[in-house]
């Protein structure tokens, strides 16, 4: 072999190997551009998933039911309205009145009630009591009764159940005094 055929021979090898090392390199970077947009695409399938399953899981919490224990002892109720038919002396002083918390005391509009899942209520004096000597709190047994459509207090003062929501509890009661049937409507909020 003379030396020309060897350059020959060795500019043949030499131009097919960078004819190949292009095609090696072509497709290398294509492959490299595939995986790019491969693992684009999985991470934004992974981030699209756990963020639908966030959403998922909160709107589940939001449509569960709670129950009415649950409702009842969300927080403190402070009352919003006390209805009555007919009208009640509130404070055995002459003046009747439906809307009973038109003729009740400041000291007596500022107590609020926390219903507690041991089966106490708490009632709370709040910021002013009627007498000083009177303690801050005092409790009492609750508990629902008639398959939960009645409220009971204290064992024997029951309540009938009229509307208990996240933020509305409300309930009636019926007495007697001297001779007269009274009903009463009290409305409770957070």
């Amino acid at each position: 072999m003379d030396r020309n055929s060897f350059f020959t021979v060795e500019l043949i090898i030499s131009h097919f190997l960078r004819t190949q090392q292009n095609c090696y390199y072509l497709p290398f970077n294509q492959l490299k551009m595939k995986l790019k947009i491969k693992l684009a695409s999985l991470l934004l399938l992974i981030i699209s998933t756990i963020a639908f399953s966030c959403k998922k899981d909160k709107d589940d919490n939001a449509n569960t039911t709670k129950t009415k224990t649950e409702l009842i002892t969300k927080g403190s109720w402070k009352r919003t309205a006390l209805i009555s038919d007919p009208a009640y002396d509130w404070n055995a002083n002459g003046v009747f009145d439906t809307n009973n918390l038109n003729t009740m005391f400041p000291c007596e509009k500022d107590n609020f009630e926390t219903y507690q899942t041991n089966g106490m209520v708490v009632t709370n004096e709040g910021a002013t009591k009627c007498d000083a000597s009177d303690p801050q709190t005092w409790s009492v047994t609750w508990r629902f009764g008639d398959n939960e459509t009645k409220l009971i207090w204290d064992g024997n003062d029951v309540y009938t159940l009229l509307e208990l929501t996240e933020t509305t509890l409300k309930f009636q009661s019926t007495f007697v005094e001297n001779g007269v049937t009274y009903t009463q409507v009290e409305t409770y909020g957070h």
